[in-house]
């Protein structure tokens, strides 16, 4: 900082910034709680030739450690992505558009989900299923007038599970207790497990995967249309099998492909997304729909429709049911910076005969403060 107070056009400066998110839970299915969600610090560095570069660390105060076994057979604790590198790339001129090299956010499959194209503070099931994780490769964009165009490589996701209903703290029951006690409080939070892709720095795929996306983009509309193509581990292919109660498969295909847009009119917007993808023998479809109200430095507020719908009958596996999410926000300007949001999620499933829906409603209000 002192040096860019002092520094010549010739030495490169340096911009701290940050956020937190400070937000009271409510799980219909669990105890309320006040939780710190999360601290977010980063650094901008403008250097020559409109070069950029960004770190992003997350802070994640609530996690726990995790008891895991070592190569020797003990048992002991490390940390559980407490801190979180969430972003790490270079940003720079090439080819007459863009090329950035490094960790961030996927900019060309889908609608990427950074904060004013989501709308609400929570990302919601159909960006935790194909849109929500970082990427870690070389991402190109360039514009040709309203038209643009940008491809990415990269290593590939992997595929886990997210759950609808949990919140910061609720399911972190990491150390196993002693045997024979009672369950910790913390784990009894009724969620809904969900597939998706998800990136995961300390277990690559060590597969490479390719995205491509086209369209137009002007001031009151856009539309584009993307895909992409990677491959799965066999562990993961046999992860889904297993929820089908199937045997292992040697079918490792992984590729998406969808449809995003929006359209604004004066403090109205609009927008939907539409994606479709292959998990191994798994054909999983989702669409979205939101409509907001977004006058400058007033109340916004905004309702979601989304839904996530696999290809096969149900199991008693979470993982294999339909899922559907109502969400309604509104935000509410303090000063600049600083901001109170309200969410509520209504979450539906559709199990099995048998099986009941599982109570994973939740609300929460947030207190979002940048600097």
């Amino acid at each position: 900082m002192a040096v860019c107070a002092t520094a010549q056009q010739t030495v490169p400066c340096v911009e701290l910034h940050g956020y937190m998110q400070n937000r009271f839970y409510a799980n219909e299915g669990y105890s309320a709680r006040f939780v710190t969600e999360r601290v977010s610090l980063s650094a901008v560095g403008q250097l020559a030739n409109d070069t950029t570069g960004y770190i992003e660390m997350y802070l994640h105060p609530w996690i726990t450690d995790r008891a895991f076994t070592n190569a020797f057979g003990n048992t002991v604790t490390g940390e559980q992505s407490r801190t979180y590198l969430e972003s790490a790339y270079v940003d720079m001129p090439f080819a007459k558009g863009r090329l950035r090299f490094g960790k961030g956010r996927q900019l060309n499959f889908g609608m990427t989900p950074s904060y004013p194209n989501r709308k609400t503070s929570q990302y919601g099931i159909l960006s935790e299923t194909f849109t929500q994780d970082r990427i870690i490769g070389a991402q190109f964009d360039r514009k040709f007038g309203t038209f643009d165009v940008g491809a990415s490589l990269y290593t590939d996701m992997q595929v886990e599970t997210r759950k609808i209903g949990e919140f910061a703290g609720s399911t972190n029951t990491t150390i196993p207790p002693t045997p024979g006690a009672p369950t910790p409080a913390n784990a009894l939070v009724t969620t809904v497990q969900h597939l998706c892709d998800r990136e995961d720095a300390a277990n690559t795929s060590g597969r490479i995967a390719g995205s491509l996306r086209l369209g137009v983009t002007k001031p009151n509309y856009q539309y584009h249309f993307s895909g992409a193509v990677g491959q799965l581990q066999q562990a993961d292919a046999n992860f889904i099998a297993q929820q089908y109660n199937l045997a292992p498969t040697t079918n490792k295909s992984h590729s998406k492909y969808g449809f995003d847009g929006s359209v604004s009119s004066g403090p109205w917007v609009l927008q939907t997304e539409a994606y479709q993808g292959k998990f191994s023998f798994l054909t999983v479809t989702g669409y979205s729909v939101l409509a907001g109200y977004q006058p400058k430095d007033k109340t916004r507020a905004y309702i979601r429709w989304a839904a996530i719908n696999n290809d096969r009958t149900p199991t008693n596996f979470q993982t294999t049911w339909n899922v559907q999410q109502l969400t309604v926000g509104v935000v509410q300007p303090i000063s600049k910076g600083v901001w109170i949001e309200v969410n509520y999620e209504d979450n539906l499933e559709s199990p099995p005969p048998g099986q009941s829906s599982k109570k994973n409603d939740m609300l929460f209000l947030e207190v979002f403060t940048g600097f």
